[in-house]
């Protein structure tokens, strides 16, 4: 009698997040995240998500940094008074990061974004309420998926 054994395999992929509250516009933010931390942010297709039926178009920009083996997302968390997240409506931009992400580096990254001029608040966020939203995760992913190859 032989027996099957099924391995059920799922990579865990960390992410950390802070939000900013801004009254730059994206492009702005984005021209001085890049020469706060020398980030590297491309802009990149918007980020499409439905909400009640309608579609809303979220800015979008990314860095990849292979040498630290982390992928760095800022998306507009607003688009037509629409909040992406609304757990997060407080803030204007989300910035999530990909990989393995030490809770100093995280919190010195929203420490030195404060600091920029246009910036009101930092904080670092709980990313278990921006991946219960249904979805969202999976469009996003697919989102990067198609960008990134």
């Amino acid at each position: 009698m032989s027996k099957t054994l099924t391995l059920d395999f799922e990579e865990e992929i960390d992410y950390s997040m802070v939000g900013i509250t801004s009254s730059l516009k994206d492009y702005r933010l984005t021209f001085y995240l890049n020469k706060l931390r020398c980030f590297q942010f491309k802009r990149v297709d918007p980020f499409i998500f439905t909400h009640k039926g309608t579609d809303f178009s979220y800015s979008m920009y990314i860095y990849v940094d292979s040498t630290n083996l982390r992928n760095y997302y800022l998306i507009a968390n607003k688009s037509n008074s629409v909040k992406l997240v609304k757990a997060y409506q407080h803030f204007d931009y989300l910035l999530i990061m990909e990989g393995e992400v030490e809770d100093e580096l995280c919190a010195d990254i929203s420490k030195q974004i404060k600091q920029l001029s246009g910036v009101v608040i930092t904080s670092e966020l709980d990313t278990n309420l921006f991946f219960k939203i249904p979805n969202l995760l999976t469009k996003l992913e697919m989102h990067l998926d198609k960008i990134l190859t």
